[in-house]
């Protein structure tokens, strides 16, 4: 089987699938598709993402794209370790946090508070941003109490890590993280985890 995978060592979804083909312990091609460099991305990448987005993912010549879309294609092409809990229960709340991670959580904590702070001068983020990214910290701190997630890897570990990362890489994130004790504690636990030093990129601390 031959993986090639399309993206950028920084971004935040390109990393929660190189976890998810780490903990598969599955070897891939890496190539760079940088959206944001004019020029950065392969001249043929339209024909494998029509939007123009990372990352993208190619095995044995079929093409996928969307994170979730990938992460699921995965796990059902590559079933052991399973990263799906059996339980029912456990895998439904593991949903709902890649859920929060996507629309509540990865806007503020990146967008609003990590690329501000880290590439723009330590600019402050908006009172809204900080007030919006603490209230995703908060559901996903119920949720990985509720057991959504553990220090074994599932697919929410892959998603919720990443995201985590790179807010900890900054003063505002950092303090942010630290409101919510039982997160930060599972934090902490994961971000030296072997898988996260193999993806770490230069562009956070962790």
């Amino acid at each position: 089987m031959r993986i090639t995978l399309f993206g950028t060592p920084d971004s935040v979804y390109t990393r929660i699938i190189r976890l998810i083909l780490e903990f598969k312990n599955v070897g891939h091609d890496f190539v760079m598709a940088d959206i944001f460099d004019d020029g950065g991305l392969p001249d043929d990448y339209e024909r494998r993402h029509p939007f123009r987005r990372i990352p993208c993912i190619e095995i044995d010549g079929m093409v996928v794209y969307e994170t979730d879309a990938i992460a699921h294609y995965l796990e059902a092409l590559l079933p052991e370790p399973s990263l799906i809990p059996a339980d029912a229960r456990t895998a439904m709340r593991m949903r709902q946090i890649m859920r929060v991670v996507d629309n509540y959580a990865y806007r503020p904590l990146v967008w609003g508070i990590y690329v501000p702070q880290w590439g723009r001068d330590g600019t402050m983020p908006a009172q809204e941003t900080l007030t919006e990214a603490e209230t995703a910290l908060r559901a996903l701190q119920e949720l990985v109490g509720e057991g959504g997630v553990g220090l074994s890897p599932n697919l929410a570990w892959c998603y919720l890590a990443p995201v985590l990362a790179v807010a900890d890489s900054v003063a505002a994130g950092s303090e942010l993280i630290d409101r919510v004790p039982a997160l930060k504690e599972w934090w902490h636990c994961v971000r030296s985890a072997s898988a996260m030093v193999r993806t770490r990129s230069s562009e956070s601390r962790y």
